[in-house]
């Protein structure tokens, strides 16, 4: 167990489970501060982050699943990311219960049949993990997400995915957390090592979710989009009538 000052008032208390390399805080009190703004003011990265997990996500995706298929970004936020795949062509919807939707109003998850979903960093401020999994897991069996991985020695005091200052960070987890997670569920796993990480029911060579997501580095989903229609006017019509 170590103890950190959270907020610059709170004494949060981490601990590590030997058996699953899952770290956590006890008893996080000061939540409901925490999150009076549900997107911390430091997040500056937010609007850049999407853009790229969204070429991410429309390779992957391509590649993977039945892109005619509608799909959900989980606990989507302001709905940017989401807004972006439509923009992009896919049937994407979102769902949050605690931040503003923004940029996807009346395209709300309403229990349509979903093909994969996205989650994308949120498993880290998850109160309990395995809820929240499960809940996802009724949706869909593809789970697209990321988080950084706990590195093999315990963080010092000074790891910036602490969030020490917002104090909505308190799930940290391992290749060999994630493992526990994906056996337990009868998935497979499939992770770049550090941040971005698949639980699905398909197989695929270990080498090929590294492969796709490495794609991206030639600009492979401007080619793909070329072969999708976006859904950007046919949203604001659809809009005006509603």
């Amino acid at each position: 167990m170590k103890t950190l000052k959270i907020r610059g008032v709170y004494d949060a208390e981490y601990y590590l489970c030997r058996g699953c390399g899952f770290m956590f805080v006890g008893n996080p009190v000061w939540l409901a501060e925490a999150y009076q703004e549900p997107i911390a003011d430091t997040d500056t990265g937010y609007v850049l982050r999407n853009v790229y997990l969204s070429r991410k996500t429309l390779v992957l995706f391509m590649f993977l699943f039945n892109i005619r298929a509608s799909f959900l970004d989980y606990a989507g936020g302001y709905g940017m990311l989401a807004r972006l795949m439509r923009d992009y062509g896919l049937d994407f919807y979102t769902y949050d219960l605690h931040t503003p939707n923004l940029f996807m109003k009346g395209l709300e998850y309403k229990n349509q049949h979903i093909e994969a979903l996205t989650c994308f960093e949120c498993f880290e401020h998850f109160d309990l993990p395995i809820n929240e999994i499960e809940k996802m897991l009724k949706i869909s069996k593809n789970i697209f997400f990321s988080t950084l991985l706990l590195p093999e020695e315990v963080p010092r005091d000074d790891w910036e995915y602490y969030g020490l200052k917002h104090g909505q960070h308190i799930s940290f987890y391992s290749f060999k957390t994630l493992l526990y997670i994906a056996k337990k569920y009868k998935l497979n796993l499939y992770s770049d090592g550090a941040n971005l990480h698949l639980f699905t029911e398909k197989k695929i060579p270990n080498w090929f979710f590294k492969f796709i997501l490495f794609l991206t580095k030639f600009q492979i989903d401007l080619l793909m989009r070329k072969t999708l229609r976006s859904k950007t006017i046919q949203d604001a019509l659809y809009l005006r009538e509603i």
